[in-house]
């Protein structure tokens, strides 16, 4: 039951102010709720192979124009690029190491592929001349795997 005021005069009961705040929030939590619940049921987010869900999401929704999800460019998420490009792994050479001022570097393969350290990662130790992997990581990201076998997150450059 609301919480009401009594006024005598008027013999009529009013919610309090109060209370109706109290109303209009839970009205607003449980419209937000539900649409949570809504998207859950996507058909969609029951795929767990992420190409497919890509995809999945893709045929409903449309695509979004140029890279903008860090895909390499000319991978096409199905068919037979998609497994490429899950299976993206490079093994080369570092021909140049670039140190930058925040602590993060920038490394030249000996393919000509240049890709630049993401996020801080003191045992990730690179010098030239170390062999290097660098694969897919989960949600379109890259790791490079030093030789002593520390991945670490990196971006592609060039």
């Amino acid at each position: 039951m609301i919480p009401t005021l009594y006024y005598p005069s008027t013999r009529h009961r009013w919610p309090t102010p109060g209370s109706l705040l109290l109303v209009a929030w839970a009205l607003l939590f449980s419209t937000s709720s539900d649409l949570r619940a809504a998207d859950a049921a996507h058909p969609c987010a029951s795929i767990t192979d992420e190409t497919d869900r890509l995809a999945c999401y893709d045929r409903h929704f449309g695509q979004p124009q140029g890279h903008s999800n860090g895909a390499l460019p000319g991978a096409s998420p199905r068919g037979e690029d998609a497994a490429a490009a899950k299976n993206f792994s490079v093994t080369a050479t570092v021909t140049d190491l670039e140190r930058r001022r925040d602590g993060l570097f920038v490394a030249t393969l000996d393919n000509g592929q240049v890709w630049s350290q993401s996020e801080r990662d003191s045992r990730a130790d690179v010098r030239v001349g170390d062999t290097v992997t660098v694969r897919r990581g989960t949600l379109g990201s890259h790791l490079l795997v030093t030789a002593a076998g520390i991945g670490t997150r990196v971006k592609r450059v060039r």
